[in-house]
């Protein structure tokens, strides 16, 4: 158990490091496979850290590591028809994925210690290129096929260490930055965890790809996988386009009901309106005569004061005299 933890580092960080286009993190893993049998010491980690038991019909999901202790052995069901079982002593992730049965399917592992047998489904058939594991020293690619990868770490004495593909059915490429080769049925390919050579394909399988208790089993997985697999992939497409167009007559409900939402509201509100426009109408002519009469009085008002004023000059004003302008009447006949 000890180096589960140890190894869960390594894994979660390879994990992070592999994947291609990885969700939002407010968006939901993908589901990428759901698990049909578990045996022995088998830990799943998530994204966070968690760790978990799985039992049969758990879903394991795109972003979490797997676990594998001397007795371990996981078996999924992957979501495009294909299947995967995780062998004893393996530390592993699915790196990304996501099947929805188009072009934009992938399948990327991340494999650090250990081996896994693999059925591909639909995305090595029809999307080969977005299927790989990856491992420390190679990416390996497929053809339509039955496969295990196995990795042997640094120090061990199972053999050399490196990345190994061993060939049931179909084909597989397996590449590094100094070369690649194709591996074929029967075959192993190796690339070394040392050195600049190109990877290569041994003379022999070595012996160390050993069958498990349940080999005889999924031995015939391949033919019953490559029997459903369109079928299944059929499937997908329908549901989800089912899904679609419901997601998209919610949508279209959504919008009618918001829209005939605004209009009682907008019912609702149009009488208030109403009120308080003919209320502002009703303050502004009162403003307005109040306006009216004030201007009235303050113009009675200026009237009767210059009336005023005129009589008060009238009074100040020197009265005249006659006759001491045009003197005594007939004052100049008598001197004479």
């Amino acid at each position: 158990m000890r180096c589960l933890i140890l190894g869960l580092g390594l894994l979660l960080a390879s994990s992070a490091a592999s994947a291609q286009n990885p969700q939002p993190a407010a968006a939901p893993p993908n589901p990428a496979g759901k698990v049909e049998l578990v045996e022995g010491e088998v830990t799943v980690f998530d994204k966070a850290k968690k760790a978990r038991r799985v039992a049969v019909g758990d879903v394991v999901h795109e972003g979490e590591g797997i676990v594998t202790g001397r007795d371990g052995e996981l078996h999924l069901d992957m979501e495009d028809g294909g299947f995967i079982a995780v062998r004893p002593n393996t530390r592993m992730s699915i790196a990304a994925y996501r099947a929805e049965g188009d072009d934009k399917d992938k399948s990327v592992f991340s494999l650090l210690e250990g081996t896994f047998r693999s059925v591909t489904g639909w995305i090595g058939k029809f999307n080969p290129r977005s299927y790989q594991v990856r491992t420390p020293t190679a990416t390996i690619g497929v053809r339509g096929t039955d496969h295990e990868p196995l990795v042997i770490p640094q120090n061990s004495r199972e053999g050399e260490p490196g990345s190994y593909d061993k060939v049931n059915v179909g084909a597989t490429s397996l590449q590094t930055r100094h070369g690649s080769v194709e591996v074929k049925p029967n075959q192993a390919g190796f690339a070394p965890l040392r050195g600049q050579p190109r990877p290569r394909v041994l003379a022999q399988v070595p012996a160390f790809f050993k069958a498990t208790r349940h080999e005889a089993a999924i031995a015939n997985r391949h033919e019953a996988v490559r029997k459903v697999i369109e079928q299944r992939r059929d499937e997908r497409r329908k549901l989800l386009q089912d899904k679609k167009v419901q997601l998209d007559k919610q949508k279209v409900e959504r919008q009618k009901a918001l829209q005939e939402r605004r209009r009682d509201q907008d019912a609702q509100r149009r009488p208030q309106h109403e009120e308080r426009r003919k209320e502002w109408q009703e303050n502004r002519q009162k403003r307005l005569q109040e306006r009216d009469r004030q201007g009235g009085a303050e113009g009675r008002s200026r009237h009767f004061e210059d009336r005023r004023a005129q009589r008060m000059q009238e009074r100040e004003r020197p009265q005249r005299h006659p006759e001491r302008e045009h003197g005594p009447r007939g004052g100049g006949r008598g001197r004479d």
